[in-house]
């Protein structure tokens, strides 16, 4: 059932789209010598959904929170407006687990992220749309189909995240950029551009 879900989604999100010329991530494989291809992600989304439908069935103590305002906290939408800057941000999913809220990302990457800020974000976007505190953060990682240790986010206070996003709107307003060489193994859109990049695209 699952993967005939899975198949309708697929032709839905990719029609008109030419997946041809995608970019593609991982290494080639003797299994996979065109690395994760549209058509490995294909294979790959059904097997991740039912994994994860047995995640939350087997972890009943983790509901899906419902916000104030009557929606289910998945993929919650929120625009708060931070440093006299609208953050648009949407959360994957909010969970009530034992009487606190988590927030959980999903993440189809091999590695669990290093940063936690992405997460700070979202603490802030609640507090400041809900006003209720929140405090742990997580992802869930497809490939393990389990979620990662639970992160304590109470570093990102709202003085801590308002100078972040308010030194962001000063860069950006006088377009300084800095390069984030600790990502450069990734493409992106300006990588052709950047001189710190060893990856050109083609």
């Amino acid at each position: 059932m699952s993967n005939l879900l899975w198949q309708e989604a697929w032709a839905n999100e990719t029609d008109g789209i030419d997946l041809t010329t995608a970019r593609v991530g991982g290494r080639a494989t003797k299994a996979n010598p065109n690395k994760e291809d549209a058509n490995w992600w294909n294979q790959a989304g059904p097997v991740w959904v039912d994994n994860y439908i047995r995640w939350r069935k087997e972890n009943p103590d983790w509901k899906i929170w419902t916000a104030p305002d009557g929606n289910r906290a998945i993929e919650l939408g929120l625009i708060p407006e931070v440093a006299g800057v609208p953050v648009k941000m949407v959360i994957d999913r909010v969970f009530e687990v034992n009487g606190e809220l988590v927030i959980v990302d999903l993440k189809t990457s091999q590695s669990t992220p290093t940063s936690t800020l992405q997460l700070g974000f979202y603490k802030l976007g609640l507090e400041l749309t809900f006003g209720i505190p929140v405090k742990w953060g997580t992802y869930y990682m497809a490939r393990s189909s389990n979620v990662a240790p639970a992160v304590d986010l109470s570093e990102y206070t709202h003085e801590r995240m308002e100078y972040l996003v308010g030194q962001f709107d000063k860069a950006r307003k006088h377009q300084i950029f800095l390069p984030n060489t600790n990502n450069c193994q990734y493409m992106c859109g300006l990588t052709e551009y950047c001189q710190f990049s060893t990856k050109k695209e083609k």
